[in-house]
């Protein structure tokens, strides 16, 4: 191999997310070789509007663990959101107000978990365990055990099923909240803030950064996209649930650690996290179409999250030498 090339070659694999580059586009070879029905637009449209549910939701996620957090109530938040908004749809309130208060009342569950990790000193892995047992405890307690339904209207329904051309909406709801929180993290001063609490809270509160603030902060974004992905899917299946959201956690997590936001804080971004869920939802796909029993995905998500921190420490270990 030639000087240049090896040098060339070093230059693309020192590019941000790499490695995940190359697993990405290697999966999707694998699927596309074992099955007819994988490289098709048809199953990838499927594939981008599934994926744009746990997306959304990771998309706040990434914000949070920047920052060295987690949040386990993402999940019950979803639910919540969505129970809250078709409880208000059925009283016969405007679409437009609904959707409002289901976001807002996102807003407030991160702000809860917000203020109790910063103000009243509790971790955020048991504030948010314990939130997410609360926020799924008040759904059923809206919903008595029993379903939401019969609250569906054609504009309700245009944010989880409509499409404008060829891309549906849940895509484009997406795209939005992507395009909005890179331009945050990349071009504001509270996405530099973010940045810095992640990386080391005691020098960011020397500078005068308010680290309190930024926390809550990002928790009530993430409240926000957990919220709003709690919606599109009401609006998506016609139906909340009690137990809506359940087990989206996972998914939420692994998209954003597979894309490369390193769960000490500090380091991570909102594209390596697009690229993340895409991950999630084509092994999804992928296993569907070859006829593996879909339950198997809980197993490889985690194997894939383990494999994807232990890549991503030994590649920052390599890059401090």
């Amino acid at each position: 191999m030639s000087s240049s090339v090896k040098r060339h070659f070093r230059t693309l694999a020192s590019v941000e997310n790499f490695g995940l580059y190359v697993v990405f586009a290697l999966i999707i070879l694998v699927f596309s070789l074992t099955s007819p029905y994988f490289f098709t637009l048809r199953n990838f449209m499927d594939i981008l509007r599934q994926s744009s549910f746990v997306l959304v939701a990771a998309l706040g996620m990434t914000m949070v663990i920047i920052t060295g957090g987690i949040d386990l109530s993402v999940g019950s938040v979803i639910g919540l959101s969505a129970g809250i908004t078709s409880v208000l749809l059925l009283k016969e309130m405007p679409t437009s107000l609904a959707v409002a208060v289901g976001l807002v009342s996102g807003i407030a569950c991160g702000f809860v978990n917000g203020v109790v990790i910063t103000r009243l000193g509790v971790t955020d892995l048991i504030t948010t365990l314990s939130t997410m047992s609360i926020f799924r405890g008040i759904l059923f307690m809206m919903t008595h055990g029993v379903p939401f339904q019969a609250f569906a209207r054609p504009n309700f329904s245009f944010l989880g099923r409509g499409s404008i051309g060829v891309v549906p909406v849940p895509i484009l709801i997406a795209a939005v909240l992507f395009a909005g929180l890179w331009y945050m993290l990349n071009k504001t001063i509270p996405g530099r803030h973010v940045l810095a609490v992640g990386s080391n809270d005691r020098a960011a509160t020397l500078s005068g950064i308010g680290v309190g603030k930024n926390k809550i902060l990002v928790y009530m974004i993430s409240g926000f996209t957990a919220a709003a992905a709690g919606i599109m899917l009401a609006s998506r299946l016609s139906s909340v649930p009690p137990d809506l959201g359940t087990g989206y956690e996972m998914s939420v997590i692994a998209a954003v650690v597979i894309g490369g936001t390193a769960l000490t804080g500090g380091v991570g971004n909102v594209t390596g996290t697009v690229v993340g869920s895409l991950m999630v939802a084509i092994i999804g796909n992928g296993l569907i179409l070859l006829n593996v029993n879909p339950f198997y995905q809980y197993v490889i998500n985690g194997v894939i999250i383990i494999l994807a921190v232990s890549f991503n420490n030994a590649r920052r270990r390599s890059k401090s030498r």
